[in-house]
């Protein structure tokens, strides 16, 4: 009763998040948002008692980051050092990302799945070069470089979440997978959006992806410990 009582608080934050996106209401969205984080690594310590104290560790600054990341996006068309920010609070996020999928390898003791099979990079590799020839006439500089490096690492985390192939719960495999390929069209939805053309209803598709991105990957979590 518990759990489903708090899936429906999270179900009211997340209709009141995406009621003032679609509706184009800041003080809606931004009230409800900062919450979304909030929740998710909420719920995740209420439900950690069994997990790895490293993987416990790295999670939560994982949430904490891109808790900051979220933030600071919201005031990024006040000023567009609150975009760069926010886009290196989710750098970190997605390093931390990076060494908590390397952690739950290397607590199962297999081999990574990519080591056994590394033709499937070729896949983000394709992808990062597609993405950022499209963006790069549009970039100056120093966006180049904090792009590259930003896709750099989030492709990273999504390859690292494939990596965990084979090395654990099968349902927590799945739910982390797809939860990071979310992230991965969620924030390349942000970039598209942002320097090529606008995409109608974008933040509706930015946060339902991004959303359940987050969500996806600490049930995931929690499911590799249960």
């Amino acid at each position: 009763m518990k759990k489903y009582l708090l899936h429906f608080l999270f179900l009211i934050i997340v209709v009141g998040d995406l009621t003032g996106e679609l509706l184009q209401l800041k003080w809606l969205d931004y009230s409800f948002k900062p919450f979304i984080l909030i929740w998710i690594g909420g719920y995740f310590l209420m439900h950690a008692s069994n997990i790895d104290k490293k993987v416990l560790k790295l999670a939560v600054f994982a949430f904490l980051f891109s808790w900051f990341g979220d933030i600071l996006l919201m005031f990024g068309e006040i000023d567009f050092i609150y975009f760069m920010v926010g886009l290196v609070s989710f750098l970190i996020a997605q390093i931390f990302y990076i060494s908590l999928f390397l952690r739950t390898i290397n607590l199962s003791g297999k081999m990574p799945f990519l080591k056994k099979k590394p033709v499937w990079l070729i896949a983000y590799i394709a992808f990062g070069l597609i993405v950022y020839t499209l963006l790069y006439s549009n970039l100056d500089s120093v966006l180049r470089v904090a792009v590259f490096v930003y896709m750099v690492a989030l492709l990273g985390m999504s390859a690292m979440a494939l990596n965990r192939f084979g090395n654990g719960h099968p349902i927590s495999f799945r739910y982390i997978f797809i939860g990071s390929i979310l992230f991965v069209l969620s924030d390349t939805i942000i970039a598209l959006n942002k320097f090529m053309a606008p995409i109608p209803y974008e933040g509706i598709f930015i946060m339902t992806t991004y959303i359940g991105a987050q969500y996806l990957i600490m049930r995931g979590l929690l499911k590799q410990y249960q």
